[in-house]
């Protein structure tokens, strides 16, 4: 017994009134919607056939590249497990690279909806004003840190800081740190510039460690004089322009960038299990932001670079440090950090005493001194007074206490 769809059913009608001769060809042609060359040639078929002629042959058969009922189960149990929390892009690049499953992301989002595994967001509209990018690489790099659980519980909570060009979308440099200090944006943001050179300008936040964002005295206030931070000043050191944005929207690049980076590379750290801050920025810089860049970066508007070189004889540490002054005391020593360091006697000077120095605390910890732009030689004493004794119970009343220095 045949079953006919009703479009099936009308098609047959007519042409069984066109083989009884009630409807004449071009009638029917016209009434089906279909050339008369394509009735006669159904008309044979039901002659020879019978009912069964009107059904079209490939019904019951499978396309070349239909998916079975396993392969679509196999893909909904990938996604609910080794590939769970990859978005749906993201999944079909590694089922057609990794897992040999030939398949496009539509076909993925409707078997996944099929199953019940993935159910569609609702996005609503905003409200935005667009800000045409630079025109050219190393015109703007925007500059952030993300605050995300990027290793998911399986290791130390770290930080993502980064830049990404504003020209070409692609991550100019970027490490997972331990914490986000002035010394560990400085360390990045070294890193980009010995990897592609001095960019013209930074978009940054207005975070303490870019701007300085703590009162200062009444005479600063009235003035408006408030002192770079470290960041700030070693920028301007390079002569990069440093811009400060007023909300997050304002660098929108780099938070989506962000946005696309804990889609992606936490599934991929996860995939790769990796637990610890040396194995997930080795394959930050290894394999992810090479092959992210491939995929996702643009090209220019204009041709070349903006980035500059760094100049001869520039060293790049005596400038990613954090720089003090002090004033030598007069036994020639000076205090930083709670330690203190004697200045000795060089060829040109005997005493430094009374005289500004420049310290110099590099990213490693190691200090240098330098006085008029010369380096200083000294040595660490550790504390002039040591430390005070603490007392293991607490003085009686009328109790005089002495200190030993």
């Amino acid at each position: 017994m045949l079953n006919l769809t009703m479009k099936e059913a009308q098609r047959y009608k007519v042409i069984t009134e066109v083989q009884e001769g009630y409807v004449k060809v071009r009638e029917a042609a016209e009434i089906l919607g279909l050339s008369q060359r394509q009735i006669y040639r159904i008309k044979a078929r039901v002659k020879g056939e019978g009912a069964g002629g009107i059904i079209h042959k490939s019904r019951g058969k499978h396309r070349p590249r239909w998916l079975r009922e396993k392969i679509k189960d196999k893909i909904d149990h990938l996604y609910k497990t080794k590939y769970r929390g990859f978005n749906l892009t993201h999944m079909t690049e590694y089922l057609n690279e990794e897992e040999g499953i030939k398949v496009s992301r539509e076909s993925v989002r409707q078997i996944l909806l099929g199953k019940g595994s993935y159910v569609k967001k609702r996005r609503y509209p905003k409200h935005r004003q667009w800000r045409e990018p630079c025109e050219r690489e190393g015109q703007m790099v925007q500059f952030d840190t993300s605050d995300h659980d990027w290793l998911e519980g399986r290791g130390p909570r770290l930080y993502l800081i980064g830049g990404v060009d504003d020209a070409t979308g692609k991550v100019a440099g970027a490490k997972f740190m331990l914490a986000d200090g002035v010394k560990q944006n400085m360390e990045v943001f070294w890193g980009i510039v010995q990897r592609r050179g001095i960019p013209l300008s930074v978009y940054v936040d207005r975070g303490s460690n870019f701007k300085t964002t703590r009162h200062q005295s009444m005479e600063h206030q009235l003035k408006g004089e408030y002192p770079s931070t470290q960041f700030a000043r070693a920028l301007e050191e390079l002569g990069v322009r440093m811009i400060y944005a007023y909300s997050p929207e304002a660098k929108g690049r780099v938070e989506r960038k962000f946005g696309v980076l804990q889609d992606r590379l936490c599934s991929e750290l996860r995939l790769h299990n990796i637990s610890t801050q040396e194995e997930a920025n080795r394959y930050l810089t290894k394999k992810f932001i090479p092959k992210h860049n491939l995929m996702f970066s643009r090209l220019a508007k204009e041709l070349g670079s903006a980035y500059r070189p760094s100049p001869k004889g520039l060293v790049l540490k005596d400038i990613f440090c954090l720089k003090k002054e002090r004033t030598v005391a007069g036994d020639n020593t000076i205090s930083h950090q709670g330690k203190t360091f004697q200045i000795l006697a060089n060829e040109y000077r005997i005493s430094f005493v009374k005289a500004k120095v420049e310290v110099h605390e590099h990213l490693d910890g190691s200090i240098h001194i330098f006085y008029q732009g010369k380096k200083l030689k000294h040595k660490s004493i550790g504390s002039k007074f040591g430390q005070i004794p603490k007392r293991k119970t607490k003085p009686k009343e009328n109790e005089l206490v002495t200190i030993n220095y």
